[in-house]
């Protein structure tokens, strides 16, 4: 079965990546790949490029974005939103995703991180 790959915009820390790739995970931050300061669509495009679902603080600009993309037909490999501040909370949620969504689940949609508790 195919692993869930994630990319991690700007206000996400990039401890994350590093403690999750640790871990075995495929994930990378936009600190490591040069795509700060980058508007919202492009951060998106970037993680459709790399085949990845995008994780966010930024709900309020990558919902329309999802919808956007959904209304013109245009793929995505999943927008995750979250709300958690918290290091070991961001961790413990990312985790739990990884054991339980496919790639398949996420393309397409936009899910809050939350969700996988």
């Amino acid at each position: 079965m195919a692993e869930v790959k994630l990319y991690l915009d700007e206000n996400i820390t990039p401890l994350l990546a590093s403690v999750l790739r640790g871990r075995s995970y495929d994930v990378v931050s936009a600190h490591e790949v040069g795509m700060r300061r980058k508007k919202d669509v492009e951060q998106l495009e970037y993680a459709i490029s790399q085949k990845r679902a995008l994780v966010t603080f930024n709900a309020k600009h990558f919902a329309p974005l999802a919808e956007k993309y959904f209304k013109e037909g245009r793929d995505h490999y999943g927008i995750i939103a979250t709300k958690t501040l918290e290091l070991g909370e961001l961790i413990r949620l990312t985790m739990k995703l990884f054991q339980k969504a496919t790639p398949e689940q996420l393309k397409n949609s936009f899910v809050w991180l939350e969700g996988y508790r």
